[in-house]
């Protein structure tokens, strides 16, 4: 097996913030949903103004966190390296007609 070396010297902030931010959003509004469940069943109301504050503030604040946090990574991996993957190649699928 001939494995590549490849080193991650790149991140792009607004993209992978975003991306980041969508796929953590992912996970955390079914955990919003399900606190909603539990206020509504033990208050008999809900409170939808503050679960959804919060859903949009912390979206914004982590595509600000992201956005720093890939700033702050392109600078270390321009200084001391980044990342190393290691990659190796898949052969060619053949499409079946």
């Amino acid at each position: 097996m001939k494995l590549t070396k490849k080193e991650l010297v790149f991140l792009d902030p607004t993209h992978t913030a975003k991306t980041l931010v969508l796929v953590y959003l992912c996970f955390s509004v079914p955990i919003v949903l399900l606190a909603l469940f539990v206020a509504f069943i033990r208050d008999g109301a809900i409170p939808g103004f503050t679960v959804l504050s919060a859903l949009i503030l912390n979206a914004l604040l982590g595509y600000g966190l992201l956005w720093i946090a890939c700033k702050v990574y392109n600078w270390v991996a321009g200084k001391f390296g980044g990342i190393e993957l290691a990659l190796r190649e898949l052969p060619e699928e053949i499409e079946a007609e």
